[in-house]
């Protein structure tokens, strides 16, 4: 069976929900203990971690570099074994340099508007030949613009994994970059209300800068680049930690009061950042492993935006389960249908004479209301001819002005609008047109015209000023060295 990962649109909130239900009804209905095999392939480093009925079982970490989808399905099927792992279900984390993060900034609009901007956003980021697989996460709205955040793969690479989960009997239920465990912990620190929190994270080599409000949100998540060598990663990580501060108290009204800092002691310290930063950096509660890592990634939810599972993949375990039940489910109807069709014959029999009775009761009552409903159309008719006799409707004016205007127009005066509008006060109307006469002649003619508008048997009321839009549009004329005569007007005015 060959999976698949395309980009499906639906109703904002409907995928997440669907995704979200299911874990929850697998958990409710099976009734057993989270047990998952969880996942990492870091540059090509493989790790993994057996977690039976929510308790650590046994890791493994495979030697050498995962480097094609041979090795790596090698590596997972020597994980299970390794890690004596008995169920089916596998979460999976990944970094490596063909994956893209991008942050774009748009202006808020409808999410039907803005997935076609991110495809093609996508399309255009990708570094490889094929389609690309993207997720999305809008964050900080910021002098009205959003910022969203695109995590493009390779189509291949998902298709890859997908594969090899469905060759080896797994279920995948996640498969997510590895900033999503950087920003999973921003819940897991103390803030004060109404302050911000920042945190930094070295996880194997890749620098991550997550800001997030009081109650853990993430709302802006930066990744550094390899730092020059010419530069101390210190005072760059520093340089970037203020840039971020600034940014977040310019555009929200938090305010971060402490920096947490989770890292690698081989290649930094809080004590080689602090120099540059005014805000006190403090260590993060614990110093996690990579079996924590592991261990947190087994708890992300499937649902997670940038969960890069299909979500045929994921709705595979509910339909194996709702398909199980339902067999099991028209069994017991088949077998309690029998007994009960048994009991409404037997009952039906001693009671025939009510059943006729009440049926006979039922075919009555369906001809009274007939009855009824056609004396309240024949009603209905009857005074809606009596509102048409007394209630005539209002004249109408637009056909018999316009014939009007048919006959009053001058012969070189050519209308190109003629709108009549009634209003609350009477009838607004506007002609626009134009004359093929010198300007004096011209003026004269519509002059008249005006006039004849006035006396006529509509009274119509136009002011001045269309003679000094047809002066001003002359003159610009002349100044554009056009000397032919064509003299636009524009004649708005109102019908007494």
């Amino acid at each position: 069976m060959a999976a698949t990962c395309n980009q499906i649109y639906l109703p904002a909130g409907f995928t997440s929900k669907i995704l979200e239900h299911s874990r929850k009804f697998q958990d409710t209905l099976v009734k057993k203990k989270l047990t998952i095999l969880s996942v990492s392939v870091f540059n090509g480093r493989f790790k993994a971690l057996s977690i039976i009925n929510n308790s650590i079982h046994q890791s493994w970490e495979r030697p050498g570099l995962i480097v094609s989808a041979e090795t790596l399905a090698e590596a997972l099927q020597e994980a299970i074994q390794y890690t004596q792992f008995p169920g089916k279900q596998v979460t999976v984390l990944v970094e490596n340099q063909r994956l893209i993060t991008h942050t774009i900034q748009v202006p808020p609009m409808p999410l039907t508007d803005l997935l076609p901007i991110l495809e093609r956003k996508a399309q255009q980021e990708k570094t490889w030949e094929g389609p690309a697989a993207w997720r999305y996460e809008i964050g900080l709205e910021s002098r009205g613009k959003l910022n969203v955040r695109l995590e493009i793969w390779p189509q291949s690479f998902v298709d890859e994994i997908v594969q090899i989960c469905w060759d080896l009997g797994l279920d995948l239920l996640q498969l997510a970059p590895i900033s999503t465990l950087s920003e999973s912990q921003l819940r897991t620190l103390p803030v004060e209300p109404e302050e911000g929190t920042l945190l930094v994270t070295i996880l194997e080599g890749k620098i991550t800068f997550v800001a997030g409000n009081d109650n853990g949100t993430p709302l802006l998540t930066r990744h550094l680049f390899p730092a020059q060598d010419w530069v101390p990663l210190g005072e760059r990580v520093g340089t970037e930690v203020n840039r971020t501060i600034m940014f977040i108290t310019q555009q929200t009204d938090l305010s971060i009061q402490k920096i947490w800092f989770l890292g690698e002691d081989e290649r930094l310290t809080a004590g080689e950042i602090q120099p540059h930063v005014p805000t006190p950096i403090l260590p993060f509660p614990i110093e996690p492993d990579w079996k924590y890592w592991l261990w947190i990634g087994a708890r992300l939810p499937i649902h997670h935006p940038r969960n890069f599972t299909p979500t045929a993949v994921l709705l595979a375990p509910l339909r194996k389960v709702l398909t199980t039940t339902i067999a099991a489910m028209i069994a017991v109807f088949v077998i309690l249908g029998v007994g009960t069709m048994s009991g409404i014959e037997g009952y039906l029999t001693q009671n025939q004479e009510v059943v006729q009775a009440m049926t006979a009761q039922g075919s009555a009552l369906r001809q009274d209301k007939e009855r009824w409903e056609g004396r309240l159309v024949r009603l209905q008719t009857q005074r809606q001819w009596a509102q048409a006799i007394t209630e005539p409707a209002g004249l109408s004016l637009e056909g018999p002005f316009l014939g009007y205007l048919g006959n009053v127009v001058p012969q070189k005066v050519i209308l190109q609008k003629a709108f009549v509008k009634r209003t609350t006060e009477g009838w607004d109307f506007e002609l626009a047109g134009s004359t093929s006469m010198d300007l004096s002649t011209s003026l004269q003619v519509l002059d008249e015209f005006v006039r004849q508008l006035a006396e006529g048997p509509f009274h119509v009321t136009i002011p001045e000023d269309w003679r000094d839009a047809l002066l001003t549009q002359t003159t610009t004329s002349s100044q554009q060295g056009d000397t032919g005569h064509n003299h636009r007007f524009t004649m708005k005015g109102t019908i007494s």
